[in-house]
């Protein structure tokens, strides 16, 4: 049996999983189809593009932020 409390620790946990799918592909340099992929994803989960782009920043680069900026706009 779950309750809500499970729940949301489930998608907390899934929601930042795909941050680090993102991460990753960034550093892998994976096709901008891959990357627009995980961004629909995160865009269904209720992500901000600027809360995106900050994580990225901050994680990888400034380059890397602005890839995913105007990848966003596909999104």
């Amino acid at each position: 049996m779950t309750d809500d409390t499970t729940k949301t620790v489930h998608k907390t946990l899934w929601s930042e999983t795909l941050i680090e799918v993102l991460l990753l592909a960034l550093e892998k340099n994976e096709s901008d189809n891959k990357i627009v992929e995980i961004l629909r994803e995160l865009k269904q989960k209720k992500f901000r593009a600027g809360y995106i782009t900050d994580k990225v920043r901050r994680s990888l680069s400034d380059s890397e932020a602005a890839r995913v900026k105007k990848l966003m706009s596909q999104v």
